[in-house]
């Protein structure tokens, strides 16, 4: 127990003349070097290790040699490999030491690793055992030739080989871009390349086999050598051009010189399967995304895996775009990526089936939250005397540098409005006469952005509405009395319906016509005679006086009776047909100018005779 110093107690004994030289060397637990300047070449040294502490010392065995017998050969050179099976060959210069005999020692390591695995007691080559197919392994060696006091060379510089290929043993990583939709047709085929030591060769191609709606099958192959824009890989994916437009199912699958891995199939999207809802959420860090999720209370039948992809808003298909394969007995998963700083990606969890997929959730999400830029199109949709209805446009994912939690409004600096960020509308109410000003700005993790202000006033109008309501009833009413009194007036009879103005127009234009020229007949004169009848109109006062006996005396007016002779009726008679029908002038060149008709007598008493035409009183 304790501390051991040890050190070399080293003795020099020179040839032909004895003297004994002692020096003391500290060394490690494990080693010492003696230097130079304490020992001759050719001379012989004995050599012991001396430990010790504060309970005591301990002494190792003497060792005694010659430095002329130590001797370091040179570094050995490889020269070549096979590659199947994988086995290496080199040199080492030992004739030049007096022997021809040598042990070496390999270390090896694939080019990936950090640790190198050693082998002891090998000759002249080494033979690597079972390795991994297509990998580049690096080995060193170093030798030592026969002798009583021999030593390891240094070790040899790296020396890199490539083991031998095989057929890749492992399905392709496909799947598709299909953005915002679920329609086939704007989905793009996509799987990512296999790493190398899953490939096991050189990859020479892929081999896309599309079976249509129709029962058509095409196998289409996507050499790498000449890829004629069928495929483009970048960033360690591929993407299939041609439109997956009819398709029924995709198998993908990548071979090399040994063969063909087994074909991949493509889970095509579909929608309206019952799914149930799940808690989703993603959360930023620095360099990743970290994403989780809750099982859904009852398994989801048939479900092989999930997959969780996210998307750079903004950018076309297949770009910023990337997915990982979930256990389904999982529920979280980082994803790790080169996410660019305020910056929008959507990202989606979708179940997997045989050849079949289905969304989940999906959520928007930023690798870094910033201040959201001003709002834009801040505007008075609709304004009256006391309410304001004020609008503006939504802050796109693309420019809002982090998610939106939130709009705010300030009424007067006084009155805050918190606006959900799924609105882009407010409508203020209870607002008094004068001059007011509101100014918005958006809100995100990071803080609220710069404001943007619009100003409006508004004016009190109930004094003008109060004699406005009153004057529009007042108006309602008068006119509802002129309609009223219009349809109740007696209708006017037209004197042109006379007919006895008609036979005096006919008379007077017999007369003139040989005196006017023809463009000055017609005139339109109406003449109105008045006959004298000293009777009493029978109709108009139907009075009538019985005598004693029972026996009508007479027609009665103004206090005498007077019986109607056979002359007095014949003059009655003539003086009705002083009057007639009128028929308009227009309407009889209509007819035909029958104006004879005019001249027939009608005893039909017009409406004109009985409102204008003189009666016996």
């Amino acid at each position: 127990s304790g501390t051991h110093i040890p050190f070399l107690l080293v003795t020099c004994l020179c040839c032909k003349t004895v003297c004994l030289i002692s020096s003391v060397v500290e060394g490690t637990n494990v080693s010492g070097v003696i230097p130079r300047e304490l020992y001759t070449s050719y001379s012989d040294l004995t050599v012991l290790v001396k430990a010790a502490n504060q309970h005591g010392s301990a002494t190792s065995t003497m060792a005694a040699f010659n430095t002329g017998d130590i001797k370091k050969p040179p570094t050995p050179e490889i020269t070549h490999h096979c590659p199947q099976p994988l086995e290496i060959y080199w040199i080492v210069q030992c004739e030049d030491q007096g022997s021809s005999d040598q042990h070496c020692e390999v270390q090896y390591r694939p080019q990936d690793q950090q640790g190198w695995t050693q082998e002891e007691d090998i000759l002249r080559s080494f033979l690597l055992l079972t390795p991994r197919p297509y990998t580049v392994y690096e080995f060193q060696v170093r030798c030592a030739c026969e002798g009583p006091q021999a030593l390891m060379s240094d070790w040899s510089s790296v020396y890199k080989a490539w083991s031998s290929e095989s057929a890749p043993v492992k399905a392709l990583d496909v799947w598709s871009d299909c953005g915002v939709t679920s329609e086939l047709s704007q989905c793009a085929l996509m799987w990512k390349e296999m790493p190398t030591w899953l490939a096991q060769g050189k990859v020479l191609g892929y081999v896309v086999t599309l079976s249509y709606s129709n029962g058509t099958v095409a196998v289409v192959n996507v050499p790498m050598s000449k890829p004629g824009g069928l495929c483009v890989c970048q960033e360690k994916r591929c993407r299939f051009t041609p439109s997956l437009w009819g398709v029924s199912s995709v198998d993908v699958s990548v071979y090399n010189s040994q063969g063909a891995s087994k074909p991949a199939p493509l889970a095509l999207p579909t929608s309206g399967l019952q799914v149930p809802e799940l808690s989703f959420t993603v959360n930023q860090d620095i360099l990743s995304l970290n994403v989780s999720w809750s099982l859904p209370p009852q398994p989801i039948e048939n479900m092989h895996e999930y997959v969780v992809q996210y998307k750079q808003v903004g950018l076309p298909p297949t770009q910023g775009f990337d997915w990982i394969i979930v256990h389904q007995n999982h529920t979280s998963v980082i994803l790790r990526g080169d996410f660019e700083n305020h910056t929008a990606y959507n990202v989606s969890l979708f179940a997997v089936f045989i050849n079949s997929s289905c969304l989940l959730a999906s959520a928007i999400s930023y690798s870094l939250h910033g201040l959201p830029p001003k709002v834009t199109e801040f505007k008075v949709q609709r304004i009256s005397d006391s309410h304001v209805t004020l609008s503006w446009q939504h802050i796109s994912l693309t420019q809002s540098k982090g998610l939106i939690l939130c709009y705010q409004l300030v009424l007067n600096n006084v009155t805050v409005y918190n606006v959900s960020r799924d609105q882009n509308s407010l409508h203020l109410l209870g607002l008094t006469s004068g001059h007011h000003q509101v100014w918005i700005r958006a809100e995100t993790k990071a803080g609220l952005g710069p404001s943007e202000t619009i100003n409006f006033s508004t004016e009190n109008s109930h004094g003008f509405l109060k004699y406005l309501v009153p004057g529009i009833i007042a108006g309602m009413l008068l006119l509802i009395i002129i309609i009223v009194q219009m349809k109740t007036c007696a209708k006017v009879p037209d004197p042109s319906n006379s007919k006895l103005l008609q036979q005096m127009k006919l008379q007077f234009n017999s007369s003139l016509t040989a005196i006017f020229s023809p463009l000055e007949s017609n005139p339109k004169i109406s003449e109105l005679e008045v006959v004298e009848n000293p009777f009493w109109d029978a109709n108009a006062c139907p009075r009538k006086r019985s005598s004693p006996d029972g026996q009508t005396e007479g027609v009665v007016g103004e206090e005498r009776t007077h019986i109607r002779t056979d002359e007095e009726a014949e003059k009655e008679e003539d003086a009705d047909k002083g009057y007639s029908k009128i028929i308009d002038t227009d309407e009889e060149e209509r007819d035909g100018g029958e104006s004879g008709s005019l001249l027939e007598d009608d005893q039909t008493v017009s409406d004109y005779e009985k409102h204008f035409m003189p009666v016996v009183v």
